[in-house]
């Protein structure tokens, strides 16, 4: 993969949809240092790439001393991932994310608050990354002095392995883990109303968590909670201030928000890709893939394939998605799915209620994340009309 289909990548993958759905890139490295893997287009493959955990499985990455998250949720398969989602699910239920609700809104003000006069601001160091570093925060207990510092750890766990190289992928890992480490020794004094104290005294079978798994999860959420729902904010933003149709829409009917947003998320998906290992000899879209071959599924791809979505590259906010895989699909589906949905439903409620005209900054153009798993944007300036 080249960093010009990194960056923009919709084209490439149209194109290898039509000629080449599952073929191999010996090239390709994940984040988390594997090298080599099928590359999987359309949403049939990319489908059954995602449920059928029992060809192909979600323990892919290295376990190790030094790479924490390979024993977090997302890298375990049934049962053992049924057993730990279960201790968790608890957290995200409708009735503990409906308590945020008044919370997010208040904190919503008050990131815009800041540069209301301005008629400008840099959507994602304003907005973007402090909405969801404060929301994930929150559910998890990090104090507040914290939240810049774990944002770039963030980053660079999340980030191109070969644009920032692998030393920074386990630093930040190793540098998380005394954070939450020194947390949980304080929690198991001092328990609170948070999911850190939670997790200490989750039982499966009767035994509590390992330290190791338990520092995994707090660190795979920090991951999921805030780069996944900085991207889907960012891209929204994007989309809505390059669609200005759209936006006034949205401006006269603030109804159909929910619906813009879920059309964002096939749009322009947060999450590119997800990987998996094959436990077994499969055959995928016409190609054999050995045990222990790697599989990269583009989610941004399956979402564009024109045999499931009807004129996929036109932005419409009353399309059916139900078919859409931005949160992946099968016994992974996103955990947080609901908590993201809120957030972004929330913010652009307080956003187009605030202001109005919402365009690119002239003469910038906004630097996209270089990230093979991540799509959105270090950076996004903008302009607005207050109202």
């Amino acid at each position: 993969m080249t960093p010009s289909t990194l960056k923009s990548p919709l084209s490439w993958h149209q194109q290898l949809q039509d000629e080449q759905a599952v073929y191999f890139d010996p090239a390709f490295r994940f984040y988390f240092g594997g090298q080599g893997a099928w590359q999987v287009f359309r949403h049939k493959e990319v489908q059954r790439v995602l449920s059928d955990h029992e060809v192909f499985s979600n323990e892919y990455m290295p376990k190790s001393d030094d790479n924490l998250l390979g024993s977090n949720l997302n890298q375990t398969d049934p049962p053992r991932h049924r057993q730990l989602r279960a201790l968790v699910s608890k957290a995200f239920a409708p009735a503990v994310i409906a308590k945020l609700e008044a919370w997010i809104h208040h904190e919503c003000k008050e990131l815009l608050q800041t540069v209301l006069a301005k008629g400008e601001m840099d959507f994602v160091k304003v907005f973007s990354i402090p909405l969801p570093g404060r929301v994930t925060a929150q559910l998890l207990g990090v104090p507040d002095q914290d939240h810049d510092q774990v944002n770039a750890w963030v980053n660079a766990i999340s980030s191109d392995p070969a644009v920032i190289g692998m030393d920074a992928y386990f630093q930040a890992q190793q540098e998380m883990g005394r954070l939450f480490t020194a947390l949980l020794e304080e929690r198991a004094k001092t328990p609170q109303s948070d999911l850190i104290s939670h997790l200490l005294h989750a039982e499966i079978d009767g035994e509590r968590l390992s330290m190791p798994d338990t520092l995994a999860f707090c660190i795979a959420l920090l991951i999921a909670g805030n780069e996944t729902t900085n991207g889907f904010l960012a891209n929204a933003m994007y989309t809505f201030a390059t669609t200005p149709d759209v936006q006034s829409h949205l401006q006269a009917h603030i109804e159909d928000l929910p619906s813009a947003l879920n059309e964002v998320l096939r749009y322009a998906p947060p999450v590119q890709s997800m990987c998996r290992i094959a436990k077994m000899d499969v055959e995928l879209g016409g190609q054999l893939i050995r045990k222990g071959d790697l599989i990269n599924a583009w989610l941004s791809a399956a979402n564009r394939d024109p045999s499931v979505f009807r004129n996929p590259d036109t932005f419409d906010i009353h399309r059916n998605n139900i078919k859409m895989v931005s949160f992946g699909h099968g016994a992974h589906y996103c955990i947080g799915a609901m908590l993201a949905r809120m957030e972004a439903k929330i913010a652009f409620e307080i956003i187009f209620s605030a202001i109005k005209n919402v365009t690119l900054k002239p003469g910038v153009t906004p630097a996209r994340n270089p990230s093979t798993i991540v799509a959105g944007f270090l950076d996004l300036p903008i302009v607005f009309e207050p109202k």
